[in-house]
């Protein structure tokens, strides 16, 4: 029944808007292919190249999207390790996620363009968690062992390399945390106009 549910509400887009749908059916598959070696909720999408090795476990939550551009993203999970991507969330091109233990990142998260996460490099090492609704800015560089607050805001270029408590906006090499001062989800609402004309 909710095979069929699902068929003709596809049918009904493309009805309504045919090139719409059919870019969208294009997307949805493109995942399936660049994604067939991980765990995939419905609805992930990709408009561009995703280099995928999954030697690990990669698990990917529903109507998250991969936005294509001039350079791939690429998810790296080695023997033993995790990534978890949460649900509705962005990922810009050029975006590296490399785990040897555990990345996680949450639900309605914003990964702009060369944003680097990595669980470990020559000096540290430990899991990174990004928790729910972070926007990480253009070159933001997160550093092994650090968590990310829900709802912060990292600047562009700012390398993370503690903490960042709920609710923070980060920023410098190494980034420095203050009180983040919007009025609601403003900076989401603002980042996911971007990244939808980015798309386009």
């Amino acid at each position: 029944m909710a095979t069929i549910s699902r068929l003709n509400r596809m049918w009904a887009r493309f009805r309504d808007d045919p090139l719409s749908a059919a870019t969208r059916a294009v997307e949805l598959a493109r995942a399936h292919v660049l994604f067939r070696d991980c765990q995939r909720a419905e609805g992930v999408s990709a408009t561009g190249s995703v280099r995928v090795v999954n030697e690990g476990a990669i698990r990917l939550d529903g109507g998250i999207t991969f936005i294509g551009g001039m350079l791939a993203t690429e998810l790296i999970s080695h023997p033993g390790a995790s990534i978890h991507l949460g649900k509705g969330t962005f990922v810009n091109y050029g975006v590296s996620i490399e785990a040897f233990e555990a990345v996680h990142v949450g639900a309605r998260c914003l990964l702009a363009s060369f944003v680097r996460i990595a669980d470990r490099d020559a000096s540290r090492r430990g899991p990174v968690i990004i928790e729910d609704d972070v926007w990480l800015a253009h070159g933001v560089i997160v550093e092994p062992g650090v968590t990310v607050g829900a709802g912060s805001v990292v600047s562009a270029g700012s390398v993370v390399t503690q903490d960042v408590p709920p609710g923070s906006l980060a920023s410098g090499n190494p980034a420095r945390c203050e009180p983040l001062r919007t009025n609601g989800s403003t900076h989401h609402k603002e980042s996911r106009q971007w990244l939808s004309s980015s798309a386009s």
